[in-house]
């Protein structure tokens, strides 16, 4: 079993038959992110595909199919040039009071837009995958992810 930092397969190919719409979390319409937390047993990469509660961390306070992210929006750096990039990120997120051990998360759409040439699945689509390198634990307070600085070299989704 193993977690490798990846942003997924399919949400590549979803992005190009425009399932993720990622405007800031406040705007209507906008998809609904989430993050799932997992133990060190889950095999999360570059090819999951959909949220699974199969190896996902459990404990006081947590629960299955983890919190809703804060999208902040896209942005583009150089849209002039030909060295720009398009990036998105998320607030930090708190998982408040929890006892839990987890060794990496999954970043999912709960909302995909319905595509017929998607041709994959579109209930919970995956985003990617975050490896924490190791076992993280909290026990009785906040387990917090902290994310990247939101720019063209840091965010955490990135396209160049």
């Amino acid at each position: 079993m193993a977690i490798t930092q990846a942003m997924t397969t399919s949400f590549k190919a979803q992005l190009l038959l425009a399932v993720h719409d990622f405007r800031p979390s406040a705007d209507t319409g906008a998809d609904v992110f989430k993050l799932a937390l997992y133990t060190s047993a889950a095999t999360l990469d570059a090819n999951t595909t959909t949220y699974s509660a199969s190896n996902e961390a459990s404990g006081s306070n947590y629960t299955a199919g983890g919190l809703a992210l804060t999208n902040t929006g896209v942005t583009a750096t150089n849209i002039n040039a030909n060295t720009g990039t398009g990036f998105c990120d998320f607030s930090d997120l708190t998982f408040p009071n929890v006892s839990v051990t987890a060794r990496g998360a999954l970043i999912y759409n709960t909302t995909p837009s319905a595509n017929s040439n998607a041709n994959t699945t579109l209930t919970n689509a995956s985003v990617a995958v975050l490896d924490f390198g190791a076992d993280k634990t909290s026990t009785d307070g906040d387990f917090t992810i902290i994310f990247p600085t939101n720019d063209a070299s840091n965010a955490i989704i990135r396209i160049a």
